[in-house]
C-alpha cells in the first residue's frame, strides 16, 4: 500500500496510487515534492485553455475575511501591470483572455483561486503560447503583485474593504441566501462550515495593508496547491506551466485535518423576522455520509427522491397535492453529509410543512422508494454527472472537492455505482438521517401567527 498525498497536508491510502488516475477525468502529477499538484483535462472539445490555481485551507474566522480581500485586491494589477487599467489592457493584448481571482468554499474549506481563460493557439493566426502567458500573469499576480513599498496599498485596501461590504450585504439582500446562510451558521456553532468564503463584514475594517500582505505570504507557503489546466494541451505543456509556480514554500505545510461533524443534543428551531414577504424555512439533516462514504451514491438518489427535482416526494405532496408552499426543495453538503429542505411557506404553515417533510424521511427510511422513484432518480443523476463533461469548471469543481474531501471516486466511478444501489441501501441512509436545526425567516407581520413564535 502507498501513501499519497493527494490534497493540501493529508496523506490517503491508495491501493494503487495510479489506478484512480486512470478512470478520472484528469491526469495528474505531483510537483515541487508534493507541494503542488498539477491536473491536466487534455481536450479540443473546447475553443480555449483554462488555467485555475487553487490554494486551500479550512475556513477560519477572521482569516476567511482576509483572504476574500485578498483576492480583490489581487484583481486590481501586479508589478509588471500596477493599475486595473493595465491589467485589462493586458489580458486584452491576449486576445481577450479572461482572469479573475476569487475565494471558494468546498465544505470546510477556503480556496484561494486565480483563474485565466484565454483562446487556444489552434485559432489564431500562429501559435503564441497563450495558456502560458496566462499562466505567467497568474504567478505575477500571486508572487508579484502590485503592493508599493512592500504592502499592498492603503486606497486600494479602503476602496476594497467598502466594496466588500456592500458585496456582502447585497448578498444577503437574497432571502434564500440569507435563511441558508443563517440556517448553517445555527446548526454549526463550533464548525468551520457556519463560515462564508467571503468572510464576515463585521471584521473587514480589521485589516490594514501590511497585515493582507502578509496574510497572503503566509496563505502561499504553507499551502499545497492545485493547478488545473484545461484544453488542448499536453502533459509536457502543463508541466512547463507549473514550473511558473515553484515559489519557496514552509518546512511543514498546513494540515487540513478531517474536520467531523457534530450534532446537536436535541433537534432545535429558531424563528428570526426580517423584511421578507413569505417565510423561508431552512431544515438541517445529519447523517454522515459524505463524499467519500461507500453510501455516498444512495444519499444521492435519496436526495432526488426526496426532493432534489419536480418530480420529487416533497414537491408532489406538500405543494402540488396540500398547496401548502411556494417551492420545496432539497440539496445535500457533499463534504459535510448534511441534507438540507428548503421552502417559501406561509408561515401558518409551518407545522404542517414540517410534519409532511418529517413524514416523507420516515417514510423512505421504513418502505423505501418505488422501483419507478429509484429508476428516475438514477436517471436524473446520470444526466447531471455526463452534463458535467460540458462544463470546465463543474469538471475541475467535481475533480477538486473530492480530493480535498478524500474521496477515492471518479466521475465515471461514481455514475456506474449508481446502478447497484438498491432501495434497501436508500432506506438505510433516510434511517440515518436526524433533524438538527429548522430555521425560519418569518415576515415582520407574522409576529402573531407564527406557530412557538415569542
Amino acid at each position: 500500500m502507498t501513501i499519497h498525498p493527494i490534497q493540501a497536508g493529508v496523506q490517503v491510502l491508495l491501493e494503487n496510487p495510479r489506478a484512480d488516475e486512470g478512470i478520472s477525468d484528469f491526469e495528474s502529477r505531483a510537483m515541487h515534492d508534493g507541494r503542488l499538484w498539477l491536473h491536466v483535462h487534455a481536450s479540443q472539445r473546447y475553443k480555449s485553455t483554462t488555467v485555475d490555481l487553487f490554494l486551500p485551507t479550512l475556513l477560519q474566522p477572521r482569516r476567511a475575511t482576509g483572504l476574500a480581500l485578498i483576492a480583490r485586491l489581487l484583481e486590481r494589477g501586479t508589478q509588471a501591470h500596477p493599475d486595473l487599467r493595465a491589467l485589462n489592457r493586458y489580458t486584452d493584448w491576449l486576445y481577450g483572455a479572461n482572469y479573475f481571482a476569487a475565494t471558494q468554499r468546498f465544505g470546510a474549506y477556503q480556496v484561494l483561486r486565480l483563474h485565466l481563460a484565454a483562446v487556444d493557439d489552434r485559432f489564431l493566426p500562429q501559435p503564441e503560447s497563450l495558456g502560458l502567458q496566462g499562466a505567467q500573469l497568474l504567478s505575477d499576480v500571486l508572487l508579484r503583485p502590485h503592493a508599493p513599498q512592500g504592502v499592498f496599498g492603503s486606497a486600494w485596501v479602503e476602496q476594497e474593504r467598502l466594496a466588500h461590504k456592500k458585496s456582502i450585504a447585497a448578498s444577503m439582500e437574497d432571502r434564500s441566501v440569507r435563511a441558508q446562510r443563517r440556517c448553517i451558521q445555527i446548526m454549526c456553532p463550533n464548525e468551520p462550515y457556519r463560515l462564508s468564503a467571503d468572510g464576515d463584514a463585521t471584521e473587514v475594517d480589521l485589516f490594514d495593508g501590511r497585515q493582507l500582505t502578509e496574510l497572503l505570504a503566509s496563505h502561499t507557503r504553507q499551502s499545497v496547491a492545485h493547478l488545473y489546466v484545461c484544453g488542448d494541451v499536453d502533459m509536457a505543456q502543463a508541466m512547463q506551466m507549473s514550473e511558473l509556480f515553484a515559489w519557496e514554500r514552509a518546512d511543514n505545510l498546513e494540515s487540513l485535518a478531517d474536520t467531523g461533524s457534530a450534532s446537536q443534543q436535541h433537534p432545535q428551531q429558531v424563528i428570526e423576522f426580517g423584511d421578507a414577504s413569505q417565510g423561508r424555512l431552512m431544515i438541517g439533516h445529519r447523517g454522515g455520509i459524505h463524499l467519500g462514504h461507500p453510501e455516498y451514491p444512495a444519499f444521492l438518489l435519496l436526495n432526488v427522491i426526496l426532493g432534489g427535482e419536480m418530480v420529487g416526494r416533497l414537491y408532489r405532496r406538500v405543494r402540488e397535492l396540500e398547496g401548502l408552499c411556494y417551492h420545496i426543495a432539497s440539496y445535500i453538503e457533499p463534504m459535510a453529509g448534511f441534507l438540507f429542505v428548503e421552502a417559501g411557506i406561509e408561515v401558518a404553515n409551518l407545522d404542517r410543512v414540517q410534519q409532511h417533510i418529517a413524514d416523507e424521511l420516515t417514510a423512505l427510511g421504513s418502505a423505501g422508494p418505488t422501483d419507478e422513484e429509484l429508476d428516475n432518480a438514477r436517471l436524473v443523476i446520470q444526466h447531471r454527472l455526463n452534463a458535467i463533461a460540458d462544463h470546465r469548471d463543474a469538471l475541475v469543481h467535481f475533480d477538486l472537492q473530492r480530493r480535498l474531501a478524500q474521496a477515492q471516486i471518479s466521475r465515471g466511478r461514481l455514475a456506474s455505482i449508481l446502478s447497484e444501489v438498491d432501495a434497501d441501501q436508500i432506506r438505510n441512509v433516510a434511517a440515518q438521517l436526524r433533524r438538527d436545526t429548522t430555521y425560519l425567516l418569518a415576515p415582520e407581520t407574522a409576529a402573531e401567527v407564527v406557530p412557538g413564535a415569542p
